[in-house]
């Protein structure tokens, strides 16, 4: 048996005052016929070795990596992890000598985010396929583009909102004046919305090809997707709520 004390903490967290870690036990259990069915280095007294503690450590990531990708861990202490012959791989499928444990003291998970379905609003679906592209944008990396896909929902917004014809050729900022008349955001949003609309034809490489290095950092375009998403389920809450 060997139990372990780790944490757990959200990259995108660190260095921000809220860098809070969680704090979870787990022991992990290997029955002695796995460990000889697998083959681990051991003496005749069962005794713990280093290479019962490297595979039991690399067996513990892979379940934590399953586990995250899946939801967050409970607070309480989490249910021991039994390793038998009936539950596990009949050879060791590890390579020995390739395990960086113990020293390897902590490792990433890569968190699929789930397409944001802004409950049951009524959204026009061209804004759906706007998100999921400035979420895909974000996952990437590349934060000009988190802001030219906000700059695109915005302005699919205010045309839904005005619904007239005569506008879905135009650029936001030619109506603009239109959609801060029929919308129902509070002005100092709107304002928000316009600057940032602006901003992308300044932003290198977020609205124009450019040999500038962006600007944008990746708090900032966390900060602008999440209050892209807020504002479009704003406007339409809003809206319904006139209905």
């Amino acid at each position: 048996m060997c139990r372990v004390t780790f944490s757990v903490i959200d990259s995108a967290l660190i260095g921000t005052p809220r860098e809070v870690e969680s704090i979870h036990t787990i022991e992990v259990i290997m029955t002695d016929w796995l460990i000889n069915k697998w083959c681990i280095p051991g003496d005749l007294d069962y005794e713990i070795t280093d290479e019962m503690i490297k595979v039991a450590l690399q067996i513990l990531e892979d379940y934590l990596m399953e586990q995250l990708q899946n939801g967050p861990l409970p607070v309480a202490k989490l249910k021991p992890l039994f390793m038998n012959t009936k539950n596990s791989p009949a050879t060791c499928p590890y390579k020995l000598a390739n395990i960086l444990y113990p020293g390897k003291k902590s490792f990433t998970v890569e968190i699929e985010e789930q397409p944001v379905q802004l409950d049951t609003l009524p959204i026009h679906p061209n804004i759906q396929v706007l998100i999921d592209r400035m979420d895909d944008t974000l996952r990437r990396d590349d934060y000009p583009g988190v802001l030219h896909s906000s700059a695109s929902i915005f302005e699919t917004l205010a045309k839904d909102v005005i619904g007239i014809p005569s506008i879905q050729g135009q650029t936001l900022k030619s109506f603009f004046e239109r959609y801060r008349k029929d919308s129902a955001l509070p002005s100092e949003i709107l304002d928000y919305i316009l600057n940032i609309y602006e901003s992308r034809s300044t932003t290198p490489l977020a609205g124009h090809g450019s040999t500038r290095t962006p600007s944008i950092s990746r708090k900032a375009a966390i900060s602008l997707s999440e209050m892209t998403k807020a504002f479009v389920r704003i406007e339409y809450k809003l809206r319904e709520k006139k209905a």
